[in-house]
């Protein structure tokens, strides 16, 4: 992969990310901050793709003022999904939903008055990690996507449900942000099922979300025990879909299923 090829897709990544925040501190849409939330994450895997493909190790480093931008926009998004997650449960609390609403304001306050602070550092940032790049070798990408494939078979084996299993969903979305980037690297030599990849770390993500929820409303502010008993019933079946998907999993994954030809009758013709 060419340098100048990185290039452009991080310029690119980098200009989206940087549309949603500014479309967040004018609207103050909670979309538009999971959304540049998620570029930040897509452009981190992207660093942690050249650093492991390359001896460059300064490019996360560099990247530290975007997730300080990052994990502030975190704070929000929390509020409002615990206010999301109340409403879900058809849970009220005035107190708890007054101290989130704070939260999301105060937050969101502070973003606008750091606004030009933040988006220079995010500038320079960019220059930075730019400035860095080195060209990869397609056989290095290659070479990666295996390795983290093994690894990542191996942890399902022996995670089990706890952190752990959090940790080998962001493993495998750094493959699948990545994907587009290293797609003609990986052509002929690491086939990868997207498809089912996506479906593993998105059961992965409802376990832990789930996880969350209970955490939440075990609070002492909100205590609710038939609230937490039906996440806790659901949370099992989903579990029961993770471990049924992460059977097999270097396998499923780089098998690439290929769509069944419809068998017509002589007299449909």
């Amino acid at each position: 992969m060419k340098k100048k090829e990185e290039a452009k897709y991080l310029d690119k990544e980098w200009l989206t990310m940087n549309a949603q925040l500014k479309a967040f501190l004018e609207t103050g849409n909670q979309e538009c901050l999971h959304k540049f939330r998620v570029q930040a994450k897509k452009l981190r895997a992207m660093l942690f793709l050249f650093e492991g493909t390359s001896k460059e190790n300064d490019l996360l480093r560099y990247f530290k003022p975007v997730r300080k931008v990052f994990k502030h926009a975190g704070r929000i998004r929390e509020a409002h999904m615990n206010l999301l997650l109340t409403k879900q449960y058809e849970l009220k609390n005035d107190l708890f939903e007054t101290s989130q609403h704070k939260i999301i304001d105060d937050g969101t306050s502070e973003f606008k008055a750091r606004e030009g602070e933040f988006f220079k550092d995010i500038k320079d940032a960019h220059k930075q990690v730019k400035k860095q790049l080195h060209k990869v070798d397609d056989k290095q990408i290659a070479a990666y996507y295996q390795n983290q494939l093994e690894q990542i078979a191996a942890a399902l084996k022996t995670s089990g449900f706890t952190e752990d299993m959090h940790t080998n969903r962001k493993l495998i979305k750094i493959l699948v942000y990545n994907h587009k980037l290293a797609e003609n690297a990986l052509n002929g030599s690491v086939p990868l099922n997207i498809a089912y990849l996506d479906n593993l770390q998105e059961a992965i993500g409802k376990w832990h979300d789930n996880i969350v929820a209970v955490e939440l409303f075990s609070s002492p502010e909100l205590n609710d025990k038939p609230v937490i008993s039906k996440i806790t019933r659901m949370n099992s079946g989903v579990k029961r879909r993770i471990s049924t998907l992460a059977k097999n999993f270097l396998k499923k994954a780089m098998t690439i299923e290929r769509p069944r030809r419809i068998k017509t009758s002589p007299t449909a013709k």
